[in-house]
């Protein structure tokens, strides 16, 4: 192995144990020490060789894990002949990535709450950009109201967000009542069809 090669590597290890350890046990509970030894113990001076520091790790972390692809697979894939299907489409498609979604919105609340969002508002545009352009997409199909591009947008992701949040923490016994598939079904259609009675 070349000394480049050995260096990716080693630059790999210590950016999957930054991400378990972070997602576990938060940033401040999270030593540069610890990430070495769970990066095939390490030295903590080695770490050094690839990052500035901790904060420096995070943020290249944060930045390096944005769901940026699988969004973009995801849209190419949620696709339909009206709205109300391709919002469907799009809401069962989140289903598959949902889990490392969940993680990243841990870091993304590390990055809040430790750095006053300083990192997540650096690459927003990177995330919130195919978002921005899926949902002017959905806005060209018939079948939904006229609505400010960014409504429908923050409106989706709710939905999807508050879908992956509520999975973790609902008691067991309800979320098992339906599959992931029926939960976001019935999602949708309260989402189209409202829930006060006419």
């Amino acid at each position: 192995m070349t000394t480049t090669a050995k260096g990716e590597e080693a630059r790999s290890e210590i950016l999957n144990a930054a991400w378990k350890l972070f997602i576990t046990k938060g940033y401040a509970s999270t030593s540069l020490r610890d990430i070495a030894k769970a990066a095939g113990n390490r030295a903590v001076g080695g770490i050094y060789n690839h990052f500035a520091g901790k904060e420096a790790l995070f943020a290249e972390l944060l930045e390096m894990a944005a769901p940026v692809d699988e969004m973009r697979a995801m849209f190419a894939a949620a696709r339909g002949e009206n709205a109300p299907e391709v919002i469907r489409n799009y809401l069962r498609a989140w289903l598959p990535i949902s889990q490392r979604y969940y993680e990243y919105l841990k870091l993304v609340q590390i990055d809040l709450g430790e750095f006053g969002g300083v990192n997540i508002q650096r690459i927003f545009p990177e995330l919130a950009t195919p978002l921005h352009d899926y949902i002017a997409y959905i806005q060209t199909l018939p079948g939904l109201k006229p609505m400010p591009t960014i409504v429908l947008m923050r409106l989706l992701d709710t939905i999807a967000a508050g879908y992956v949040v509520t999975a973790r923490y609902s008691p067991e016994d309800a979320r098992a009542a339906y599959s992931p598939e029926e939960w976001i079904d019935m999602m949708v259609d309260a989402l189209l069809d409202g829930i006060t009675e006419a």
